[in-house]
């Protein structure tokens, strides 16, 4: 099932600073993660993307943002400051109800210090 199908992703998370001094994330997916998630969008589900961000490496993860694309700029912090960002898959069904997401920990986390006062 679905469930099975999100334990064999691998998203990565990848930062960049942008030229206003925002943190835009992205989720990498490798070949294999993008064909299991066009298999569940295929049999009518609709995937969306769950940014979290933290100010510790492994816990305390809050949600930033839920979207149906891959990216998302940070445009708020404490100068100085490292955050840690990841991102969860997360399946919907045709109601638009939940049904699915991947465990945070499967995202490898992109990290960035907030320069921006």
């Amino acid at each position: 099932g679905v469930r099975e199908l999100l334990t064999q992703l691998t998203p990565v998370a990848r930062s960049v600073k942008t030229p206003n001094k925002n943190v835009k994330v992205t989720v990498n997916l490798d070949e294999t993660d993008k064909a299991i998630i066009d298999r569940i969008e295929d049999t009518g589900y609709t995937v969306k993307y769950n940014f979290y961000r933290s100010t510790k490496k492994s816990s305390k993860y809050k949600s930033m943002l839920i979207k149906s694309g891959k990216s998302y700029t940070n445009t708020k912090g404490k100068k100085d400051r490292m955050y840690f960002y990841k991102a969860r898959v997360q399946v919907y069904d045709a109601e638009g109800k939940p049904i699915a997401r991947t465990a945070l920990k499967q995202c490898k986390d992109a990290n960035r210090k907030w320069t921006k006062k």
